[in-house]
């Protein structure tokens, strides 16, 4: 994962920065390869909820993006 040096996401975690999504749980998206919407369409809840740095917030705010 990218990083400019300022503390600022990298491009990779920008769609999921947009979405108000917790830094801990975009660096698990990034991780685990769950880059679009469309990616985190296809990955089951459970694979999600397993995620380090996956919390209930997170879930919370991408549960819309799934079912969306």
């Amino acid at each position: 994962m990218a990083q400019d040096g300022s503390g600022s996401a990298g491009a990779d975690e920008a769609v999921w920065l947009a979405q108000g999504i917790p830094a801990p749980a975009r660096r698990a998206l990034v991780a685990a390869g769950i880059l679009t919407v469309d990616d985190l369409r296809a990955t089951d809840l459970d694979v999600l909820a397993r995620l380090h740095g996956m919390g209930p917030k997170a879930l919370a705010r991408l549960r819309p993006l799934r079912e969306g």
